[in-house]
């Protein structure tokens, strides 16, 4: 490293330790520098300037620019002997100079920005992009892609001599190579009766020579194999629900049946409804709906379980039903022959606790070794709050469940009267819910067990 160098890297560090305000954008900067993306070490700083569209205090900006330089100087003397080092080189020399050129803080870097004229630096990255492509031998079809790419990374910069038709000509052959590989692969699933395969590589041969229209007959053929295949797979599919059909004895069957017509409507669906299977699959579907009723009592309590109408206990349980129940393959209802009849019975008690009074001498000996004694008086007041419900089941399946969930919340006041010495305050400890607050703080418990019996419910309904 140049002893100028040197010196604006012993600026720069003498500037983080006595300027707190250049710490963030500067040291993001030196972390980049250190790692040796100069580029991101540049864009840290410009971006600042470009959001403050100022300059920082003078020696801020003396910091700042001086890193910038830093990190160009880097750039310009990178390696620079291969083809591959100077395509390297000179791309970074165009980021940053895209970088530093566009702000009002141009000026400071026209020394950097005269070095490198946009015209020139251009067309020499283009230059070195036409001799990469055409080193590069044409071995097998990804190497076609290759040397296309080449010219078209160099026709981002400029068009040299003939690289556009080079790059329209290689990317062509590419596409026709890859196509016609695709194409070959087909015929081959064809001769093996993969009809499924052949009709995605025939789909590949489109893809790969899609900008340039369709390739041979593939269009054609795709939809000739890709049909053939879902057709035999559909007729597998329709033939196993039929036979499952024959047999179904149970709801759970008749899911199955469904199922598969289902999937055999949906395989075939491009090219039509297969032998009516998307009715079929509804008819099957319809059979094996379980039906849901349900009712909910209270024996005693309070309903409320918050200040919210849907925060009631009713609601509540009612909401916990209908989400468990309300979906395929069940359908709620009010008739008393559904297939299960849910029944909720559930009591909330709370018991409100007196006042109890406590009291005591306390006696606390001074620093002099003086007895002093004063009163403490305790105020304690305990509230219990349960909820208890049984869940039940009939109907085609026999279920019973308790649940039953309590909490209890105190307080306690503690008064000081009398000769009370320094440090002894009155104070209260724990805090008093009422019956809402007991039943919100155990509410969420109470669903999750009753969610458990659902679910219960839920298991032994599937096998109906």
């Amino acid at each position: 490293m140049d002893k100028a160098s040197l010196y604006k890297i012993i600026l720069i560090i003498s500037c983080v330790g006595s300027l707190s305000a250049c710490t963030l954008t500067l040291n993001k900067a030196m972390q980049g520098y250190e790692k040796g993306d100069y580029i991101a070490s540049i864009q840290v700083i410009t971006a600042k300037l470009d959001q403050k569209q100022g300059y920082p205090r003078d020696a801020l900006k003396k910091s700042w620019m001086n890193a910038i330089d830093l990190s160009l100087n880097q750039l310009e003397n990178l390696p620079n002997n291969t083809l591959d080092q100077k395509l390297q080189r000179l791309e970074k020399i165009y980021q940053a100079r895209q970088l530093v050129n566009t702000g009002f803080y141009a000026s400071e870097f026209s020394g950097f920005v005269q070095r490198y004229p946009l015209n020139q630096i251009q067309l020499d990255i283009a230059k070195l992009y036409y001799e990469k492509g055409n080193t590069i031998g044409l071995i097998d079809t990804d190497s076609y892609r290759l040397k296309a790419e080449m010219y078209e990374r160099g026709l981002h910069y400029t068009n040299y001599l003939d690289m556009q038709s080079l790059a329209t000509k290689y990317r062509k052959e590419y596409s026709t190579r890859r196509a016609e590989e695709y194409y070959l692969y087909a015929l081959g699933a064809v001769k093996a009766k993969d009809y499924k395969a052949a009709s995605e590589y025939f789909t590949q041969a489109l893809t790969a020579y899609g900008n340039y229209g369709d390739y041979k007959d593939a269009r054609q053929q795709f939809l000739k194999y890709d049909k053939m295949w879902r057709a035999i797979e559909a007729e597998r599919l329709f033939l196993q629900a039929t036979v499952k059909e024959k047999n179904a004895l149970y709801k759970a069957d008749y899911r199955g049946v469904s199922s598969l017509y289902n999937e055999a409507a949906q395989i075939y669906k491009p090219y039509g409804d297969y032998k009516n299977a998307l009715n079929l699959a509804q008819l099957a579907r319809s059979k094996s709906m379980i039906t849901v009723s349900y009712s909910i009592h209270q024996d005693r309590g309070g309903d409320y379980c918050g200040s919210l109408y849907s925060q009631r206990l009713s609601e509540r349980f009612k909401s916990r039903v209908e989400s468990k129940f309300g979906s395929y393959p069940f359908k709620l209802t009010n008739s008393y022959g559904a297939n299960i009849q849910i029944n909720i019975d559930y009591a909330a008690y709370f018991k409100e606790g007196r006042q109890e009074e406590r009291n005591q001498v306390q006696s606390v000996l001074s620093a002099q070794g003086v007895e002093n004694k004063f009163n403490q008086r305790t105020e304690s007041k305990r509230n219990e709050y349960e909820l208890r419900a049984s869940v039940s089941a009939r109907g085609d399946l026999r279920w019973d469940k308790n649940i039953t969930k309590q909490v209890e919340s105190e307080q306690h006041r503690i008064i000081y009267t009398g000769n009370v010495p320094d440090g002894y305050r009155d104070k209260t400890e724990g805090a008093l819910k009422d019956r809402n607050g007991l039943c919100l703080e155990l509410i969420t418990a109470f669903e999750r067990d009753m969610d458990y019996v659902f679910d219960d419910i839920v298991r032994q309904a599937m096998r109906l």
